[in-house]
């Protein structure tokens, strides 16, 4: 298990969420998680606050941005992988509550990914709309 830092600050906004996860090869489909694609699944279902020390409940949304991040690199981690199945859990996150957005979440497990399976980052450019606080990802497709 490994921990990745996702910080980025443009003018007027930051990003910064740090997550833990582990990387799991299964021949079976597994019996925990969500398929994200056919081959790459993700479990979020016990994940700890790193700061605190204490569970944490990620609501609907949270995981959705979970998914959104790996979905966008789980062709890559299938083209590389040659288990039938992988299960990425999600074990722990850095939330800094003073500049949490969930959107984090997504370009945060998809540089965990890129790290630990050796990919090439995808996102090139994050911006947001000032007037309806919307984060726009460029993930170089």
């Amino acid at each position: 298990m490994g921990t990745y830092r996702y910080k980025f600050q443009k003018g007027g906004f930051g990003l910064f969420l740090g997550i833990a996860a582990e990387a799991t090869r299964l021949t079976n489909p597994p019996t925990m998680g969500v398929p994200v694609s056919n081959r790459v699944w993700l479990d979020a279902s016990e994940v700890n606050n790193a700061l605190y020390g204490n569970r944490l409940a990620l609501n609907e949304r949270e995981v959705a941005w979970l998914r959104v991040g790996l979905g966008k690199v789980s062709g890559d981690i299938e083209r590389i992988e040659t288990s039938p199945y992988i299960l990425i859990s999600v074990r722990a996150l850095e939330i800094f509550e003073v500049d949490y957005a969930e959107a984090a979440l997504a370009p945060a497990i998809a540089g965990w990914v890129a790290e630990k399976f050796n990919l090439t980052p995808r996102l090139r450019n994050v911006s947001r709309d000032s007037a309806t606080g919307q984060f726009t990802f460029d993930w170089n497709e």
